[in-house]
């Protein structure tokens, strides 16, 4: 695998509205308690499917998802494969509303978190009306990235959620793609390969298992 990225710094924040939302990220599992720096017990809880500053997000269309169970907020989740609903990035260190349960059947449904409260909030950047950001882009070999068009670029879920990582990338393709329009040339390569480009985001993103 050819790595074609570049360090330069390339990402606009700030040209999309920002918005606080609620982060579904599964139900949560208690750790084992543990002593803090000021020596007392802390309890301690993971989610089964966390979030960071930084990751990209989609709109949860879960029913639970009322405008009175969420107290008028959004909820965002990580994009699935297929999916078209890719619709921003979390720019905010995610703050915890209220600690769960210790019973784990109080916070096992998104409606009982939503109900409990036992769930995280983050500022989320929106990609309406166009924002534009820095991507990384995987080359499959067949498919070159021309500047201006709509249809060649699907979010890659597979290297955006992996450990370590943050931010956009992107998988060149032949068709899906919505939301998104890259403004650099990036030549089909070799499968595997990697480059950079500042794509810009107009609305919501396809979403694929990428590499």
């Amino acid at each position: 695998m050819t790595d074609n990225t570049s360090a330069i710094a390339g990402s606009y924040a700030g040209s999309g509205p920002v918005i606080e939302c609620i982060l579904d990220e599964g139900a949560p599992t208690y750790a084992a308690t543990s002593i803090g720096q000021n020596g007392m017990l802390l309890k301690t809880v993971t989610f089964a499917s966390q979030l960071e500053e930084g990751m990209v997000v989609a709109l949860s269309n879960d029913t639970a998802n009322t405008y009175a169970a969420t107290e008028g907020m959004p909820v965002v989740e990580k994009a699935v494969n297929g999916e078209s609903l890719v619709i921003g990035q979390i720019v905010s260190t995610p703050e915890l509303k209220r600690f769960p349960s210790s019973t784990d059947a109080d916070a096992d449904t998104l409606a009982k978190r939503l109900a409990g409260k036992y769930y995280r909030t983050a500022l989320v950047e929106l990609h309406v009306p166009g924002r534009v950001v820095k991507a990384e882009i995987m080359q499959d070999g067949s498919n070159a990235l021309v500047p201006g068009g709509a249809t060649t670029l699907n979010f890659n879920i597979t290297s955006a959620y992996t450990s370590g990582n943050r931010g956009y990338y992107f998988d060149s393709a032949s068709k899906n793609g919505v939301g998104c329009i890259p403004m650099h040339y990036v030549a089909a390569g070799s499968d595997g390969n990697t480059a950079s480009a500042l794509v810009l985001l107009t609305g919501l993103l396809y979403a694929a298992t990428g590499a």
